[in-house]
């Protein structure tokens, strides 16, 4: 996993290629949600995780989401549903999320 932005003791960004997908899949992880921490990540997003992807040459992202709270917080993001479901390896059934930067 490449890691793109990280929050000692509060979470992480990162994004890992998936061969099945053929893209790239998009990890966010933060314990300690709230407003101020949307704003501010919201603020991150702009202004260093699209920048860096833009650098490594990516300009779409995908997301798995195992619940409507996950593509509703997806989506604040600009990463919106697909259409699809996916199951994964471990057989979970998930909704497919793309984002185009």
């Amino acid at each position: 996993m490449i890691k793109l932005y990280e929050e000692p003791d509060n979470g992480f960004v990162g994004i890992h290629y998936d061969h099945d997908l053929q893209g790239y899949v998009m990890h966010m992880d933060c314990k300690d949600w709230s407003i101020e921490t949307y704003k501010r990540y919201l603020k991150v997003w702009h202004e260093a995780i699209i920048p860096s992807l833009k650098k490594l040459g990516i300009n779409t992202i995908y997301g798995l989401c195992e619940s409507p709270k996950a593509v509703k917080f997806n989506s604040m993001f600009g990463v919106m549903p697909t259409g699809l479901e996916v199951i994964t390896t471990d057989g979970m059934k998930q909704v497919l999320t793309k984002g185009v930067f």
